[in-house]
């Protein structure tokens, strides 16, 4: 009895090795697994739904700041960024940052523009140099707390109405 091709659990034909002859495959086939393999080989690029509220509304911004704070304690490790104090310094290629997160460099200008225009970002772009950015972690923290104030309010007006009931597994460990 022969090996199973993953593929055959999904309902695609095996992959043809070299040398297997293309008669044996379809150009359909081959077009599906290509796809399969391209879907399947992508990093997944996700962002912290808050930074779109923080960001003014801007998607694309949210999403390349969200990229940018989650390698931030990688860089700064490993010395290819600064911490200093409240600003978060470091340099990003237009073409790294659109392989790691799809944004286009006319997207990516639009961006930092955005981001500028919001007091969380200073973009220090010389002709012929990689551009260096400063996030304004300061900005950041006020902006999450401004837009975290519905969810205070509603916080304070629950403890006002006197302590959170004991949960069930809180009070029986108490009984022992």
């Amino acid at each position: 009895m022969g090996l199973s091709h993953p593929a055959a659990a999904i309902g695609r034909a095996p992959r043809v090795f070299p040398g297997a002859g293309l008669d044996a495959v379809s150009e359909e086939q081959l077009r599906e697994e290509a796809r399969f393999l391209h879907w399947f080989g992508q990093d997944i690029v996700s962002f912290n739904r808050g930074y779109v509220d923080i960001a003014g509304g801007n998607v694309v911004a949210a999403l390349w700041l969200s990229f940018v704070l989650e390698r931030m304690p990688h860089e700064v490790r490993a010395q290819r960024a600064v911490m200093n104090g409240d600003r978060y310094s470091f340099t990003m290629t237009g073409a790294e940052c659109e392989h790691s997160t799809g944004i286009t460099r006319a997207q990516q200008a639009s961006c930092r523009r955005h981001l500028q225009l919001q007091g969380l970002l200073d973009v220090d772009a010389q002709r012929g140099r990689t551009v260096t950015y400063t996030v304004h972690l300061d900005q950041l923290r006020t902006r999450m707390a401004e837009h975290a104030q519905p969810l205070l309010a509603a916080l304070r007006r629950s403890h006002a109405d006197g302590p959170a009931p004991t949960p069930l597994a809180t009070r029986a460990h108490r009984g022992r």
